[in-house]
């Protein structure tokens, strides 16, 4: 079992550092994409340790913007190049953290060996918000620094410019949509990789599709003979009812995750059921002792100690 870990991140280096360090083993190599507007000195610590590879070629990535895509594009090239055998590819943020041992992770993957865990539901479907307005309108990049001239200017495109005709540059695939993060095989990669060199329309397009990341790869996959292989998502997410974004993972999280067996929130934002999840998201590096309890419980799991008993009820984690 060979693992590529695929890290976008651009803040919180001490909170890679750790990751990296808990999942690094002699199966795991780990390729990093530092945005570009990122002080790059601040993740040094990462360069002293084995297996840990940085994309030369940084990215200025924006939310919901085609960069994310690229620059995941970028890693999947970069490790396929490294060693062409990877049995899986596993795209994380520098946000997430295991909420199992590594043991357990590389056990997983090994039991499931064509599985392909991505998200990947057809669209339109507008209960969670993957409209088909992602497509028909031309969706600019909103950045810094005119984000909220920007703003004012899509709304003007979306109401008044024509409607984009998503079919002619799709073909005959179904429009599907997803979590950003997936964990897929070495062959899934390779396929990935191959249809975008063959498919510069498809590309074309999706630079100017809202949240590419949550459309690009899942629209793939979904209409390939991997289809059949696709599993839920296996990071943790907690988005409540009518917010932005989900969660900042803390305290009362924890003993969720200090289960033997972890499973998704109720409010993974995704009408597919959940399963069982390896990895968390979002943490942040303040307060530390929250990362410190999640891997001690990691720990005391790998140990087969059982479970860390905390106070706060399991249901918690979905109000």
């Amino acid at each position: 079992m060979k693992i590529a870990y695929l890290i976008l991140a651009h803040n919180n280096p001490k909170l890679l550092a750790r990751l990296v360090g808990e999942l690094s083993s002699e199966h795991a190599s780990f390729f990093v994409h530092i945005d570009s507007k990122a002080d790059i000195s601040i993740f040094s610590a990462l360069k002293d340790m084995p297996r840990v590879y940085f994309c030369e070629h940084r990215i200025n990535g924006a939310w919901a913007d085609f960069s994310l895509v690229q620059a995941t594009l970028d890693m999947m090239a970069m490790a396929m190049r490294h060693d062409s055998g990877f049995n899986r590819v596993v795209l994380l943020s520098g946000a997430t953290l295991p909420v199992q041992p590594t043991g357990y992770i590389e056990d997983f993957f090994a039991r499931q060996p064509d599985a392909n865990f991505m998200e990947a539901f057809a669209m339109p479907n507008e209960q969670y918000g993957k409209t088909l307005g992602r497509l028909q309108h031309y969706w600019l990049r909103r950045a810094k620094p005119m984000l909220r001239l920007k703003w004012n200017l899509q709304d003007l495109i979306n109401k008044y410019a024509p409607l984009r005709d998503y079919q002619a540059a799709l073909g005959e695939l179904q429009p599907m949509a997803g979590s950003q993060w997936w964990a897929i095989t070495g062959k899934a990669c390779h396929y990935i990789l191959d249809y975008v060199a063959e498919h510069p329309r498809f590309v074309r397009f999706s630079h100017h599709v809202d949240c590419s990341d949550e459309f690009f790869f899942q629209t793939i996959l979904g209409n390939s003979h991997f289809a059949g292989t696709l599993a839920p998502s296996i990071t943790y997410t907690n988005w409540r009812p009518n917010q932005m974004s989900p969660d900042t993972l803390k305290e009362l999280h924890l003993e969720h995750f200090a289960q033997p067996v972890v499973m998704n929130s109720a409010n993974h934002n995704c009408p597919l059921p959940g399963g069982e999840v390896l990895f968390a998201r979002k943490f942040d590096e303040k307060p530390w002792e929250v990362v410190e309890a999640l891997f001690a419980a990691n720990h005391r799991k790998a140990r087969a100690e059982g479970p860390v008993v905390m106070d706060i009820p399991v249901a918690a984690i979905n109000n």
